[in-house]
């Protein structure tokens, strides 16, 4: 029996004789109970605080090996650092070599509350080490920055932080009309859910046997690094399940998405386009290697736009991360990431590998509070080139526009195209009519008294989000 479950048992004692005390207590001023079921009682109480006594006497002999154990063994040094990672790795070794896990809880100091039972039901991570691969920040997920970040079981909180309790004080006095009309149709509370997260440390057999600093490192940089990763898929997925959508800027309904001519202006009008109560707050959150390509064209070999930070050029702090596809904008103290106190951890092995697994579980929820606080800046579609099928052609043939390209690298589907021809005369370009077939289109028939002109098209693409043209070259018409 260990000391954990002889602790158990003497809980359990004590609440029964304190039971029984209570009892005897109570009816022993009732003359309608008899002296017997009062002397019963006693008697069995007296016999619960014998066997009590006989588990204390186990109780404090095993504590006091234990302790003389751990004190032949102490490994503290003075440097509380150092004493913490030694503990952190006597946990891991422990728990990835079978030993004895509940030990090495008091050496971390963070045995979790209530949870007298650890070992019979889920392994449970360390309240501190919980902490601190959940909760406390960490670089490589750029939005813990940003938004909120919490641990907090059964989560519920409104969606504005305020209000006006004045009579007849409507949520349109207090919020922009998105902002109302969002609340109205989806309520002003956020209640956070409980999804799954397992992330898997892989820590080969020289480590586990090394050092305690390498030790340690491996496996909390491998679960922060997974933990990470996991939450910017969750925040920028473009392919969620229904049940995970709502995590993903991009697939929240009701999220606007303003577009632009480039990146950066399609960010600055997704700024403008934000209510006053979120655009003093707002960030922008965008992939590095689009910000840097936007740069590269409007520097136009500009030493000093390239000198300048994001946060100068943009007007707004500016957030790199590798899975923001589309520039987010907005105040993200509107996004919270909160996760559910419980983290579990199992563990696993393969032996010809020399491999160990340290397999961490943790139950989250991401929440886009409102999605009337945020914006996506998208550029349009625009068409930027096209070609001809020849360069030359005799008079009385056939010039075809071809080779369209657009900046998104699509078809052009979406929007619609049109072709019109044009002639160089009397040195200008000059649109072409219904004398000509094929004016309008893609396939121009010259006709024989065009020989010595040049001939080019101007494509125009249309959609939604506005017009864009671009001209193919100059193709010169010879005598038939």
């Amino acid at each position: 029996m260990t000391l954990f479950e002889l602790k158990e048992k003497l809980a359990t004692m004590n609440t029964a004789i304190k039971a029984d005390a209570d009892w005897i207590a109570e009816k022993a001023a009732d003359p309608a109970v008899p002296m017997d079921d009062i002397n019963a009682k006693t008697a069995h109480r007296d016999e619960l605080v014998r066997r009590r006594d006989l588990l204390q006497k186990q109780h404090d002999e095993m504590e006091a090996q234990q302790r003389e154990a751990l004190e032949k063994t102490n490994t503290n040094t003075g440097d509380k650092k150092k004493d913490m990672i030694n503990a952190k790795a006597a946990f891991y070794k422990a728990a990835l070599m079978g030993g004895d896990v509940r030990k090495t809880y008091e050496g971390l100091g963070a045995i979790p509350i209530s949870q007298s039972d650890l070992g019979y039901g889920e392994n449970l991570l360390p309240s501190n080490m919980s902490n601190e691969l959940i909760v406390e920040p960490f670089e490589s997920n750029p939005l813990r920055n940003i938004e909120q970040v919490s641990q907090i079981t059964g989560l519920e909180e409104p969606k504005l932080a305020f209000s006006f309790g004045e009579d007849g004080a409507s949520l349109a006095d207090v919020a922009d009309t998105q902002t109302a009309n969002e609340i109205a149709m989806t309520g002003d509370v956020v209640t956070y859910g409980r999804f799954k997260t397992k992330i898997v440390a892989t820590v080969k057999d020289t480590v586990l046997h090394g050092t305690p600093t390498n030790l340690v490192n491996t496996i909390e940089n491998a679960l922060k690094s997974g933990l990470a990763m996991k939450e910017k898929m969750n925040a920028f997925s473009t392919t969620a399940d229904a049940n995970h959508k709502h995590m993903s800027f991009y697939m929240k309904d009701g999220i606007v998405a303003i577009p632009g001519e480039n990146i950066i202006d399609a960010i600055i009008k997704a700024l403008g386009d934000l209510p006053d109560a979120y655009s003093e707050n707002a960030s922008v959150v965008m992939r590095k290697s689009d910000y840097y390509a936007a740069i590269q064209q409007l520097a136009n070999s500009s030493a000093p736009l390239w000198g300048m930070k994001p946060e100068d050029v943009i007007g707004y702090p500016v957030i790199f991360c590798d899975k923001a596809i589309v520039p987010v904008i907005g105040d993200f103290r509107y996004a919270r990431l909160n996760y559910d106190i419980g983290t579990i951890f199992e563990t696993d092995k393969n032996g010809k590998a020399g491999e160990y697994y340290f397999i961490l579980t943790a139950w989250g929820d991401h929440q886009i509070k409102l999605a009337s606080a945020f914006r996506l800046a998208y550029v349009r579609t625009q068409i930027i080139g096209a070609t001809t099928d020849k360069a030359t052609v005799a008079a009385g043939g056939t010039i075809k526009a071809q080779g369209l390209v657009f900046n998104d690298g699509s078809d052009g589907t979406k929007g619609a195209v049109t072709y019109l021809w044009q002639t160089f005369t009397s040195g200008e370009w000059t649109d072409l009519d219904s004398g000509h077939n094929g004016y309008n289109g893609a396939t121009l028939t010259t006709k024989s008294t065009d020989g010595g002109k040049s001939m080019r098209c101007k494509v125009t693409y249309t959609d939604a989000d506005g017009v864009s043209t671009v001209y193919t070259r100059a193709v010169d018409v010879t005598a038939a």
